[in-house]
């Protein structure tokens, strides 16, 4: 199973998914349902090459949702698996799932939902998980939860910068400001209105993480915006669904060669 960002489903696809897997059984768990784009995302489902044809629920972790569909989701993956063992005359045993995933995609959080309970270690930053563990979610399954790896591979700019900008890579390895400034432009972008009930401002092209301090009045001393702490609020805003829910990956009708190329990078494996 791979667990990705609604927010962000094709640039959370790992690189090398379909060699990883190969021809086992294998399902798509796209979290943070709550705050994306629920639709934009089918959109992605069907049009993106990354993610086109391959078998995908959608989750919530945060209520309203039930894990018992993708418990039974995973006995039937696992029960070709079964046939087998009963044909040689083993008694069944519980299907067993490997979770991979980028690092805080929710995999620990996942764990936890499908069982009830908090069972793994979970926190918004990468790297929570720092070894695997099996954990019973029920009798039938079992899951190896495995920590976030980043895979050693030169991610496309415009795929590091959408991982960034949803807290999905190490703060040190980017920059605050530009990461925040490029993401408002996304938003103004693809969602205007959500800027608009800031401020109509914000609508100008010219406008950017300066004039929503500003619209947010955080100004330093002469009455200047402070841009650090406005990018940081910003970015706070948007991760945590404040903002309105958003899903920032491309649609087909919206790529321009810039993304295609970050499409075509996602599914290179010579990466």
């Amino acid at each position: 199973m791979e667990v990705l960002d609604s927010r962000i489903p094709v640039s959370t696809r790992h690189p090398k998914s379909r060699s990883l897997f190969g021809n086992k059984p294998h399902l798509l768990i796209s979290t943070k349902e709550d705050i994306a784009d629920a639709d934009r995302v089918r959109l992605l489902f069907d049009q993106s090459p990354v993610l086109k044809d391959e078998r995908c629920l959608m989750v919530s972790l945060k209520g309203g949702d039930n894990p018992k569909r993708i418990i039974k989701e995973f006995v039937h993956m696992g029960e070709a698996a079964q046939k087998k063992l009963a044909l040689k005359g083993f008694r069944p045993r519980p299907v067993r799932v490997c979770i991979v995933g980028l690092p805080n995609v929710g995999k620990s959080s996942l764990i936890n939902w499908l069982i009830g309970k908090r069972s793994t270690r979970v926190g918004n930053q990468p790297g929570i998980t720092r070894g695997t563990q099996w954990v019973r979610v029920h009798p039938q399954v079992e899951l190896l939860d495995t920590p976030g790896i980043l895979p050693p591979v030169a991610f496309h700019p415009l795929t590091y910068e959408r991982l960034a900008m949803f807290n999905l890579v190490p703060e040190a390895k980017y920059d605050y400001e530009v990461v925040a400034q490029k993401a408002f432009e996304d938003l103004r972008q693809i969602y205007p209105h959500l800027l608009a009930k800031i401020s109509e401002d914000l609508l100008d092209p010219l406008a950017g993480i300066a004039e929503f301090a500003k619209a947010r009045n955080l100004v330093i001393s002469g009455g200047k915006p402070d841009v650090a702490r406005g990018a940081q609020i910003f970015l706070a805003n948007l991760r945590d669904g404040r903002l309105g829910r958003v899903t920032f990956d491309r649609l087909a009708n919206e790529d321009n060669q810039d993304n295609l190329e970050a499409q075509d990078a996602c599914q290179d494996e010579s990466l």
